[in-house]
C-alpha cells in the first residue's frame, strides 16, 4: 500500500514539477542560452522517469503485476530502457555545469564551446553513450525461475553491473557538475578582478551576476541532490546481491528486498522535486515564473 501512494505522489509532484520547469525553460529570455537548453534536457529525462519508470515499478511493486517476466525478451528490453533512462537527467546536469565552465573562461576557444550548435550535438551523443554502456544488459540479464525474477546472469555480472550503475549514475555525472561548478566559480571570480574599473567590465560583470550565476546555482545544487539519491538508489540496486548468504533465509531475504526497494525508490526521487529545491531556489527562474502567471491573467 505504501509503495502505490509513495509512486502516485512522486508521478503527480514530478509531472507538475518538470512541466513548471519546460515553461521557464521555455520562455524567450532563456531559451536560446545552451545551459538553458541541457537543464531542458534534463527536465525531458525525468517526464521519461515518470511517465516510463515510476508507473513500471508502482505495477511491479505496488500491485504485484510485473512486466519483466512475460518473456525472456522484455526482461533484457525493459530492464536495459529503465536502466537507460534513468541516467539522463545527471547526465544532462553534468553537461549544464561544463557548459558554464565553458562560458566563463577567458579563452576564446572554450567559449566557443558554450553554443546551442554544440548543445544540439552533445545532448543527443551523450544519450547514445549511456544507451552503449548499458548493452551487457541486453545480453546477461535473463528471468531466473525461482524465484521467478528479472535477474543478470551470472551472479558475478550482477556485482558488476551493480558498481557500473553506481559509477555511470551517481560517481561521475556528480563529480563533473561539482568539479567544473567550483572551476566555475573560480572563473568568474578573476573575471570580476579584471573587470574592476571597466564600464565593459562592469556590464559583462553584471550579466554574470543575473544569468550566469543562477544557472551555475541551480546545477551544483541538483547536482547535490542527484549525487545523494542516485547514489542511494545504486546501493539499493546492489543490495540484494553482494550478501548471497543470505538467501537461505527467507525471513532475512524479504528484509533485504524491503530494504533494496526503499533504497531504489529515494533514487527515482530527485527526478521528480527537482523543480521545487533547486529551480524555485533561483531568483531567476522564481521571477520568469511569476512571468509565466502574470502573462496567463
Amino acid at each position: 500500500m505504501f509503495t502505490r501512494y509513495w509512486c502516485i505522489s512522486i508521478f503527480v509532484i514530478g509531472f507538475f514539477g518538470h512541466s513548471l520547469n519546460l515553461c521557464i525553460f521555455t520562455r524567450r529570455t532563456l531559451r536560446y542560452n545552451p545551459c538553458v537548453r541541457y537543464l531542458m534536457a534534463s527536465a525531458i529525462g525525468g517526464y521519461l522517469i515518470i511517465f516510463i519508470l515510476i508507473p513500471i515499478r508502482t505495477l511491479q511493486f505496488g500491485y504485484g503485476l510485473s512486466l519483466f517476466l512475460s518473456s525472456e525478451i522484455t526482461c533484457k528490453i525493459m530492464t536495459f530502457v529503465c536502466s537507460w533512462i534513468r541516467m539522463l537527467p545527471c547526465w544532462f546536469l553534468a553537461l549544464a555545469s561544463v557548459d558554464r565552465f565553458f562560458c566563463s573562461s577567458t579563452s576564446s576557444t572554450l567559449r566557443r564551446l558554450s553554443s546551442l550548435r554544440v548543445s544540439l550535438w552533445l545532448i543527443p551523443s551523450v544519450t547514445i553513450f549511456i544507451g552503449i554502456t548499458q548493452i551487457p544488459i541486453l545480453i546477461f540479464f535473463k528471468i531466473n525461475p525461482q524465484p521467478r525474477i528479472c535477474l543478470g546472469q551470472p551472479n558475478l555480472f550482477q556485482k558488476v553491473n551493480g558498481i557500473l550503475i553506481m559509477i555511470m549514475w551517481s560517481l561521475i555525472p556528480s563529480l563533473a557538475t561539482l568539479i567544473f561548478g567550483f572551476l566555475t566559480v573560480r572563473h568568474i571570480r578573476q573575471s570580476a578582478q579584471r573587470a574592476a574599473g571597466h564600464k565593459s567590465g562592469n556590464r559583462r560583470k553584471v550579466r554574470i551576476k543575473t544569468v550566469d550565476r543562477q544557472l551555475i546555482q541551480i546545477t551544483l545544487t541538483q547536482s547535490i541532490l542527484f549525487g545523494v539519491t542516485s547514489a542511494t538508489g545504486a546501493i539499493g540496486g546492489m543490495f540484494n546481491i553482494i550478501d548471497n548468504r543470505s538467501r537461505k533465509d527467507p525471513l532475512t531475504l524479504a528484509k533485504q528486498s524491503l530494504i533494496g526497494n526503499i533504497l531504489s525508490f529515494i533514487g527515482l526521487l530527485s527526478p521528480c522535486i527537482s523543480f521545487y529545491i533547486c529551480t524555485l531556489s533561483s531568483q531567476l527562474f522564481r521571477r520568469e515564473l511569476k512571468n509565466i502567471f502574470y502573462t496567463q491573467q
